[in-house]
């Protein structure tokens, strides 16, 4: 999932809170490189149903905020192959509407309160 912003303030400074959201929010950053104004988290989990889902955040500002989601989806393998295999990691190209709105709402909702208003399409 792909979701674009707009901003009226400084690019660094929009940067520095977009950091501090996903931090507060739990992600840990992975790649941060201020001079091209793009980060990475690690992967953070959540459960959903029987299965754990894991989600990473990449953020990209230019003359707007980009962020886009990857996940990973870990099976339960008990019982099929090697037993000391218990999960089987698959790196998922879709996931559940419901688990990206879940995600995305609450860093939308502390964007709103930034003043960032999210772009009704792109370009």
């Amino acid at each position: 999932m792909v979701r674009h912003y707009d901003y009226y303030i400084d690019s660094k400074i929009v940067f520095k809170k977009i950091r501090i959201i996903l931090e507060n929010e739990g992600y840990s950053i992975k790649e941060y490189a201020p001079e091209d104004k793009f980060l990475n988290t690690e992967y953070k989990k959540f459960s959903w149903g029987k299965n754990e889902y894991q989600f990473s955040i990449i953020a990209h500002v230019t003359d707007r905020i980009t962020l886009s989601g990857r996940g990973k989806l870990d099976l339960p393998t008990s019982g099929m192959g090697n037993p000391n295999d218990i999960m089987e990691t698959q790196i998922l190209e879709k996931l559940p509407y419901r688990l990206q709105r879940t995600v995305f709402s609450k860093i939308e909702a502390k964007f709103d309160s930034l003043g960032f208003q999210k772009s009704k399409h792109w370009p």
